[in-house]
């Protein structure tokens, strides 16, 4: 009832007094609206630095963001495409860092009944050619033959399953004899985790796997290294009930 008697009086009014009442209104309403606007903004602040207080950590790919990401997108048999993870502390805090990483299969699409044929939907097939194709810089193989371990000597590999999925992580140690976990300062990061991916040449093993949509997805996380005065093992760290949590 009050808002109506205010519009009834704003009618009533000349035009001087009605724009100059309208002016008012909207300036209020403005003023409101970036009253709303600076409360999420701070909220967006506040979040950040209790990031930053635990540690905060992202992954960076330089070289995949400068030329890989674009060679993907028209991926053909024997490119070279450039990947190279490694995890970033943005925080303020000595971290220790582990790499996750997983494998993500498009919808498969047969060509013809020939194709089905020669390159079955197979996910086994598909994921252990794609981890065959990624390369470390002197162009030796990521992992091992049986995709088991890994050959960069910077990370130690543990696999868990989750959601009929197989997670691969990495833990960075940079090369301890006796896997402690290495920790990094500040605006640094670990060493990549590897290079790029060699697409097969051959059609036997680009079709049906290399022709079909995939992703690598990974993520890194951290934990603050003041929490372990003593330092921090690869076991410690990788056990179900261990400060990574999983």
């Amino acid at each position: 009832m009050r808002f109506k008697a205010f519009i009834d009086n704003l009618l009533k009014k000349n035009k001087r007094q009605k724009i100059t009442m309208i002016s008012v209104v909207f300036i209020v309403y403005v003023m409101l609206l970036a009253g709303i606007f600076s409360y999420f903004q701070s909220e967006d602040m506040v979040t950040n630095r209790m990031e930053a207080k635990n540690g905060s950590v992202t992954i960076i790919e330089p070289e995949w963001d400068r030329k890989g990401q674009y060679k993907a997108r028209a991926s053909e048999p024997g490119m070279e495409i450039e990947k190279d993870p490694k995890g970033h502390n943005n925080g303020q805090n000595d971290l220790y860092i582990r790499l996750k990483m997983t494998i993500d299969l498009g919808t498969y699409t047969a060509k013809n009944d020939s194709y089905e044929e020669n390159f079955p939907d197979d996910d086994g097939r598909r994921i252990d050619s794609i981890l065959k194709a990624i390369k470390l810089e002197n162009g030796n193989d990521f992992l091992n033959s049986s995709l088991t371990e890994t050959n960069n000597s910077d990370f130690k590999m543990d696999t868990k399953t989750q959601s009929g999925k197989t997670v691969y992580y990495f833990y960075y140690t940079n090369g301890d004899t006796d896997n402690k976990m290495c920790i990094v300062k500040p605006d640094e990061s670990t060493s990549e985790l590897f290079d790029h991916l060699e697409i097969p040449i051959y059609k036997k093993d680009y079709l049906g796997v290399f022709d079909q949509p995939y992703s690598i997805t990974l993520t890194a996380e951290g934990i603050p290294s003041a929490n372990y005065p003593d330092g921090l093992t690869f076991d410690e760290a990788k056990a179900e009930n261990g400060p990574f949590k999983g």
